[in-house]
């Protein structure tokens, strides 16, 4: 009986649909290997991108039910696995379950429960033999009610900075500022409370990072965050402007980070706190690639670098191969926001707004349409309306023009503001 040979996306964040078809091209292209993709619930578009789908749990405690699930379908369909590409945190413990039945190279299926959940990580960073001379773990405990977290926050000081313990894409991220915050944000993380909540000490001072890995290749990503309640990414560059210093700080933080949870993962995004006395700190750890298009950033910024093979190449042949990206230039994306919450009436031609501002424009993307409802409020990384990318080989320039275009957009964007209808007075 003939086989066909395939590979396995496990789960996948719905704005990054395209990356599967990249996937499935490097597949077909590398191993005339198929792509089955893994997910929680079909989407519209995820037969257009796979060449086959499949639905299944991702939870926990459905990991081994899930696996058997899966092994069932492969083997009827007369598949033959050849590799297994973790895409999402909550897929990463069923890829590494695959991975470990299957032979593959992988993590295991204890060391995939610390990528996805915060608090294991803390655990495992408190606990280590050693760390970088520059490294200070962060205080993180578990919350499992509202008197709880009242009182955690007044010993921290009366601030502290609150999250699910395993999402991502900043989902539920949020600063309190004082205690009397509490109940807003213990009511506003009740989607996420079966999954826990964790609290930590509010680092402030720091500029963000993140030390982006794909198969023994490293660079070190420069993350721009939302002020305010909610704390969500809404710039990235690659490579970071950094002095040698603070360059050498920071790999070391994101490769002790990596070393406390595993040295077989093919693909990492620890994200990585710069403090202003020069100590770097965890935000947290993630075992997939990162997100708002880092990997599309990097293959642009440095020379013959394809982030998206390697990570392929490692699914597949177990390939790490130690590898300094050189850069080129630099190359960087930044989200766009609404100028007020309602229903999205007009957006403007990008090409020409760039054109007129003399930019240069690598890609505009518009993630809302006409008619859709917007909110000015950023909760997380998909409230933005769309986002733009920039390269140029000078930083200063870069950063200058993505914020002069960003804002450039935003101001023309046309809203409908559905605000409520004054009473009649009388």
């Amino acid at each position: 009986m003939n086989t066909t040979s395939c590979v396995v996306v496990v789960g996948y964040n719905g704005n990054r649909v395209h990356d599967i078809q990249k996937l499935r091209e490097l597949c077909k292209s590398l191993y005339d290997a198929r792509l089955i993709l893994l997910v929680e619930q079909i989407q519209p578009y995820d037969d257009q991108v796979a060449d086959h789908v499949c639905s299944t749990s991702l939870a926990e405690k459905d990991v081994a039910s899930s696996l058997e699930l899966v092994v069932g379908c492969l083997n009827a369909d007369r598949w033959k696995l050849i590799g297994v590409l973790p895409f999402s945190d909550r897929g990463v413990l069923l890829g590494a379950a695959l991975a470990n039945h299957f032979g593959l190279p992988g993590i295991t299926p204890t060391e995939a429960r610390a990528g996805l959940d915060k608090q294991i990580f803390r655990q495992l960073e408190a606990t280590a033999a050693s760390s970088p001379e520059d490294y200070r773990p962060v205080f993180s405990a578990r919350v499992e009610s509202l008197p709880e977290l009242r009182q955690r926050v007044v010993e921290l000081g009366g601030k502290a900075f609150i999250k699910p313990a395993c999402e991502g894409a900043s989902r539920g991220c949020r600063v309190i500022h004082h205690p009397s915050e509490c109940d807003e944000a213990w009511h506003a993380l009740k989607p996420y409370r079966e999954g826990g909540i964790v609290l930590e000490e509010l680092v402030q001072n720091a500029r963000e990072y993140s030390w982006d890995y794909v198969a023994g290749s490293t660079w070190i990503t420069e993350k721009t965050t939302t002020e305010g309640a909610y704390r969500a990414e809404i710039q990235q560059v690659v490579p970071a402007p950094l002095s040698a210093d603070a360059q050498s700080r920071l790999m070391a933080a994101g490769r002790h980070m990596a070393g406390l949870v595993s040295q077989d993962n093919g693909a990492w995004h620890n994200e990585v706190f710069h403090r202003a006395d020069q100590l770097t700190s965890a935000v947290e750890t993630n075992m997939r690639p990162g997100g708002m298009h880092i990997w599309d950033l990097a293959r642009r910024a440095f020379f013959d670098f394809n982030p998206w093979e390697r990570w392929v190449r490692w699914a597949v042949e177990g390939q790490v191969e130690q590898h300094d990206p050189v850069p080129r230039g630099y190359c960087g994306i930044r989200l766009l926001r609404a100028p007020a919450g309602g229903i999205l009436r007009s957006v403007p031609d990008v090409q020409a707004l760039a054109r007129s501002l003399n930019i240069e424009l690598v890609e505009a993307v518009l993630a809302k349409r006409i008619g859709d409802s917007v909110c000015a409020l950023v909760q997380d990384n998909t409230s933005f309306i769309g986002h733009v990318v920039l390269f140029n080989e000078h930083y200063g320039q870069l950063s200058n023009d993505l914020l002069r275009l960003a804002e450039a957009i935003e101001s023309r964007i046309g809203i409908t503001n559905l605000a409520p209808p004054e009473r009649a007075v009388g």
